[in-house]
């Protein structure tokens, strides 16, 4: 007997309707969704959210990391095993990572409408040169790169100076034959391929012998807007001032809460008369390093950190002295400051202590979470932290007993072979000398057999002369 089946059709209103899902919407709404999913503010200016760890156990003068120095990053475009050479745990979070990504995932109709709203809208932060050079002219498809429109290259550590590098950027290899190439010549040559920029902000190594490249952005970059020569400032409490980081932040935890990061950044006039020369750009870099850079690091020095602009100690930094600016908090991040050529800047601190406010309010937070969590018999974080310490506390005495019970079973087993070593080299000189004794008795016997064999034949001669004689 076969079993029946009943299909009852839906009536025509309960169908699923395509204007019910994303696809069905009109192409402007879909870019509102694209845009509002996709878009986002650049990660240095990003903070931590209130859960992460990085936001806790802070007191008024600890300095809260800045969340785009500590982001735990899907690839690093230079290796690490290239500019460190400690192998310390990373401590880093995921609060200034970009959301909603996998949306570019969907299908490909998402992806081929998504893709210019992504690259277009977005400013994309870069902490060195050739971290650029790497992600968007090695990782990023040729089709995507003119549809970027800002970029923003700004670092702590100095660009390379030298002229030529025998080590090419993209690959990561060595130049084969010891040849060598300009220092910047990838990055120029990725940078022309990005037409549809309208603000490049980048480190002023970049431009100080490069006069000709920067005489042909308008041909390669002929919808450029604004032109900025970054400059990032780095404060480091007395305590951790001889404590290496190198490049890598991540591997250095004890100097993450220790540390201050300001930003700035000079704009270049793109319609001087002499844009682009030699001289021009020599002068350029000589004001921006010598005017614009040592102003601000004086200004953050002596307003800011409280520091003697002009004694001995202006590079002695204490953030733990009160003499940080009472209102430098996370309520205050921004500052407009004035130079002493007439002209103002805008600086951004990226790490500053954390405001009574913002701890009363994580520590409230904090509070109600530990209640929702006792009231529905979980154990709080505080909790689970100790119980997850205690588990490999535990963990680590089985792991060490095991270890101790290991080492005494070898040591058992080698005290056994010593000693079974020891006995057979007792029983194996018991033996030789056993037979050294048998071969000396041997010896003695084959000697005396010889010595009676001369006195017999030494009689049987003696005989004979008596015989001759008689």
């Amino acid at each position: 007997m076969t079993n029946l089946t009943l299909t009852i059709p839906l009536p025509a209103h309960q169908h699923p309707s395509s204007s019910k899902r994303l696809l069905g919407l009109p192409l402007e709404l879909r870019n509102h969704i694209y845009r509002h999913a996709l878009v986002a503010p650049p990660k240095h200016s990003r903070t931590h959210d209130d859960d992460c760890h990085f936001r806790h156990n802070h007191t008024a003068t600890s300095i809260e990391p800045a969340a785009c120095f500590v982001l735990d990053v899907a690839t690093d475009p230079i290796p690490r095993d290239y500019y460190i050479y400690r192998r310390d745990p990373p401590l880093q979070c995921r609060c200034a990572k970009r959301a909603a990504l996998n949306l570019l995932l969907a299908c490909r109709q998402v992806y081929r409408e998504a893709t210019p709203v992504f690259w277009s809208a977005n400013t994309f932060v870069f902490y060195h040169a050739d971290d650029f050079t790497v992600c968007v002219g090695a990782r990023l498809r040729a089709a995507c790169r003119p549809l970027l429109r800002h970029v923003y290259i700004a670092s702590a550590t100095r660009e390379d100076g030298q002229l030529w590098t025998t080590r090419n950027i993209l690959s990561s290899a060595w130049i084969p034959g010891g040849g060598a190439i300009p220092r910047w010549l990838q990055f120029w040559g990725v940078l022309k391929q990005c037409r549809g920029l309208r603000t490049l902000a980048v480190q002023p190594e970049v431009v100080r012998r490069h006069g000709a490249d920067l005489a042909a952005l308008g041909r390669w970059l002929p919808a450029l807007e604004r032109l900025e020569l970054t400059w990032v400032g780095k404060y480091k409490d007395e305590r951790v001032a001889l404590s290496p980081d190198g490049r890598d932040f991540l591997l250095c935890g004890s100097v993450q809460r220790e540390t201050m990061f300001v930003r700035a950044a000079q704009a270049v006039d793109l319609g001087a008369a002499d844009f682009g020369g030699a001289a021009w750009c020599k002068e350029l870099y000589r004001d921006f390093t010598t005017n614009f850079c040592v102003h601000l690091d004086t200004i953050v020095r002596s307003r800011f950190l409280g520091c003697d602009a002009d004694g001995p100690d202006r590079d002695r930094v204490e953030l733990h002295a009160g003499r940080v600016a009472a209102g430098l908090t996370d309520a205050r991040r921004t500052w407009t400051v004035e130079l002493p050529t007439g002209k103002t800047a805008r600086l951004d601190f990226l790490a500053v202590p954390q405001s009574r406010e913002t701890r009363m309010r994580l520590k409230k937070v904090r509070m109600a979470r530990d209640a929702a969590r006792r009231a529905s018999g979980k154990p709080t974080a505080a909790e689970e932290r100790v119980q997850r310490e205690v588990r490999e506390r535990r963990a680590e005495n089985k792991t060490r007993a095991a270890a101790e019970e290991a080492r005494e079973r070898e040591r058992v087993l080698a005290e056994r072979r010593r000693k079974e070593g020891e006995r057979e080299e007792a029983e194996k000189r018991e033996r030789e000398d056993r037979r050294a004794e048998l071969e000396r008795a041997v010896e003695a016997a084959r000697e005396e057999r010889r010595v009676g064999r001369k006195r017999v034949a030494r009689r049987g001669v003696e005989e004979g002369m008596g015989e001759l004689a008689l």
